[in-house]
């Protein structure tokens, strides 16, 4: 039996979603799992798999936490493998307290994500990230992008980087697809309506997809475009609604559950900077959206082969986002490949890619009872 820490540090994301996926796909016959978390997060209590333990702060405040870090400290020391789930913060706390049992999880491309910071930022995350890493055991990045852009950063860690596709639940995705459309998006649907999914940020560049947005109308295309999601980017995106007088045809309905919009959508559209992995796409092609992408370094291109499974245009280019959006909405959907697209997402479902992370923190944590001398 291995014991598994999981920790996290945050939740609400895609990332600790993937996290809670896999501590409940672990085979208990092998994996006696518990998960931890540094900040008291009652929405992570109630999503928490069947079965599993959590070690969460009792409430808010410094004590509280300072008491759980303790018990934390106390489980890891007791654990064969910690998984630190998420950049910086949880594989860093891995790190420190599991030297050599940790386990890194690399769900973005850190260069691409220090790109977007300032200097002194930039170089101090990325040395911290990488003294944690150091400490690591193994390090699982979410696609081969991420493995080759961390190879660069941190050449010495190359033996110990895996890629280990994130388990996604297709089953359940379809079930919550199935779900009634919000009544607060029925005016969306009056035309043929594209999709963008993601936090409001940067990094995702929707003002890029309302650009090729815009110039589809311009061409003539009806359609409406949703972008589900919230962040810091949302003032400067309904600025540049106002600019291009695209008022009454795009949606900003904030965050909700993306499945039922998905299922109902005629295409997604991701405009992003740079990516880890792409959960966005593998959902579309799961429930039969077709779907456009921007070919960043890591993520898209190797969901999609490559463009076998869907459309994929250079990063930061508006018109050719909106070129293989036109060629989308000119066309009938060919069942066919929608079909193709949801044999595609099964080679992510858990049943496909949990395996590989058995086997993983399985040999991290035997090697670290040899050298515990068990």
């Amino acid at each position: 039996m291995t014991h598994c820490l999981i920790l996290l540090h945050s939740f609400g994301g895609g990332a600790e979603n993937i996290a809670l996926e896999l501590a409940g796909r672990l085979n208990p016959a092998r994996f006696h799992i518990v998960l931890a978390c540094v900040r008291h997060i009652p929405a992570l209590a109630r999503r928490r798999p069947a079965g599993i333990r959590l070690c969460m702060p009792e409430r808010p405040g410094f004590f509280a936490a300072l008491r759980n870090a303790a018990r934390i400290r106390h489980l890891a020391q007791r654990s064969d493998v910690v998984l630190g789930s998420l950049e910086l913060q949880s594989i860093f706390w891995a790190a420190l307290a599991a030297p050599g049992r940790a386990v890194g999880w690399l769900h973005k491309d850190v260069a691409g994500y220090l790109a977007q910071k300032g200097y002194l930022y930039g170089r101090l995350y990325k040395f911290l990230l990488g003294w944690a890493l150091g400490r690591c055991g193994a390090v699982a990045c979410v696609s081969r992008g991420i493995l080759e852009s961390s190879a660069c950063l941190w050449p010495r860690l190359q033996p110990r980087l895996r890629v280990l596709w994130n388990p996604v639940n297709t089953a359940d995705l379809r079930r919550r697809a199935a779900a009634p459309l919000p009544e607060s998006l029925r005016a969306c649907f009056a035309a043929p309506v594209i999709l963008g999914v993601g936090r409001l940020e940067r990094q995702k560049a929707f003002h890029l997809l309302l650009e090729a947005h815009a110039l589809l109308l311009r061409r003539g295309m009806r359609q409406h475009l949703c972008i589900l999601g919230e962040g810091s980017e949302r003032a400067r995106l309904e600025a540049d609604i106002r600019r291009l007088d695209i008022r009454d045809t795009v949606y900003l309905p904030g965050f909700m559950e993306p499945a039922p919009v998905m299922a109902r959508a005629r295409a997604l559209a991701l405009s992003s900077l740079f990516e880890g992995f792409s959960l966005v796409l593998v959902e579309a092609l799961c429930v039969g959206l077709p779907v456009v992408a921007a070919d960043c370094p890591s993520g898209p291109g190797e969901v999609l082969a490559h463009g076998a499974y869907g459309a994929l245009t250079p990063v930061g280019d508006a018109v050719a986002l909106a070129d293989a959006l036109q060629k989308v909405l000119e066309k009938k959907p060919d069942p066919a490949v929608l079909e193709a697209g949801k044999s595609r997402a099964e080679v992510f479902a858990p049943e496909a890619t949990v395996a590989a992370w058995e086997e993983l923190l399985a040999e991290v944590g035997k090697v670290s009872g040899k050298n515990n001398g068990e």
